[in-house]
């Protein structure tokens, strides 16, 4: 169909924005704000709130604190009003983490036109702890890791880096800036990917689909981490086609991952490893045939990941290479016959029916 003849629509739309108000586009215009996931580069952020009040209620009755969020865009601050409250478990203990994770709520209305329109709450990972920069150093190692997994399947949570400066409203604190990042909401995740969360438990890791779980097993073995577990919901989200389909399992939290090298971090006495750097698969038993099928994708995607690593610019040079070097060990594990049979098939769990 020709088109010269279709009538130019011109389309105005304002982005004028102010400190303490975000002006609304003008009637019947079209504004599409980015969305906060769909880019990798670092978001530059402030936060004022009573810090001193925020962290401190870590406690079992916590609470939202109001606070205002802003941030520059091109010669203009875009702010809002949120709500802040202090989250997680292991993490939120005061002898672990000076400053704890936080989850973030917005205002709807509010956030309509920034990067946060169609976010309601978010969970923030933090730095933990305020002067000990191996902290940041364990953070974006956290958060590559979930760069990672993107790279294996879409059926994972996306992140996005932020320089957050933290602004005491009661001047009772010095202003911080460090690096945290979001984690993409579970059921937008779910239904990015087409399908609905589930928050069934007990289901056996076994009754998940199958090529997923061994490619998520795969994975938290080649990062060192054996701090997750299916049944329990332990660090894993579970989605589905439908309420009475196979379960996909999306694992998130790998603090106590090898690469991460948190101080904090021990493995499970029942699992028999003496530090976190010691690999252990927690699958459950697979063919050789089954296993090459996934070590197949690890091995395609191997420059991929090990490009994550050299490109970011936030990982400290002695940190990518500790990253490197374990992941080249990894992939020495694969091509080896023997070191399959002895890490991935001999010690693999295997289901036992109560007779």
């Amino acid at each position: 169909m020709a088109r010269k003849n279709l009538p130019i629509i011109l389309i105005l739309f304002c982005t004028t924005l102010a400190i303490g108000q975000t002006k609304q586009p003008v009637k019947n215009s079209i504004y599409r704000a980015p969305d906060l996931f769909e880019s990798d580069s670092l978001i530059e952020l402030s936060i004022t709130t009573d810090l001193k009040d925020l962290v401190k209620d870590t406690g079992g009755k916590r609470k939202y604190h109001k606070g205002r969020l802003s941030y520059h865009l091109r010669d203009s601050i875009v702010t809002m009003s949120v709500d802040l409250k202090t989250r997680g478990n292991f993490r939120k203990d005061k002898s672990v983490c000076a400053f704890p994770p936080i989850r973030i709520k917005f205002n709807k209305a509010g956030s309509s036109y920034s990067i946060f329109h169609d976010q309601d709450k978010l969970k923030m990972v933090t730095h933990c702890q305020n002067r000990n920069d191996r902290y940041e150093q364990m953070l974006i190692q956290e958060y590559l890791i979930y760069k990672a997994y993107n790279i294996f399947t879409p059926e994972s949570f996306r992140v996005r880096l932020a320089k957050i400066t933290y602004k005491d409203s009661k001047n009772q604190m010095k202003s911080l800036v460090k690096f945290a990042f979001f984690i993409e909401d579970f059921e937008k995740m779910a239904n990015r990917n087409g399908m609905i969360a589930r928050y069934d438990k007990k289901i056996h890791q076994n009754h998940t689909l199958l090529n997923m779980i061994t490619k998520l097993a795969i994975f938290e073995y080649m990062v060192g981490n054996t701090d997750w577990g299916v049944p329990t919901l332990h660090n894993i989200k579970l989605i589905s086609k439908t309420p009475n389909s196979r379960t996909i399992a999306v694992p998130y939290d790998f603090d106590w991952a090898s690469l991460v090298n948190a101080p904090y971090a021990i493995p499970n006495e029942k699992l028999n490893i003496k530090t976190i750097h010691e690999r252990l698969y927690r699958g459950y038993k697979r063919t050789p045939q089954e296993l090459e099928y996934i070590f197949r994708e690890f091995r395609m995607k191997k420059k991929m990941l090990y490009a994550l690593y050299t490109n970011c610019p936030y990982l400290a040079d002695n940190e990518k290479e500790r990253a490197l070097n374990y992941f080249d060990e990894f992939y020495e594990i694969i091509d080896n016959p023997r070191r399959i049979k002895s890490e991935f098939i001999d010690p693999a769990r295997e289901i036992r029916y109560k007779k």
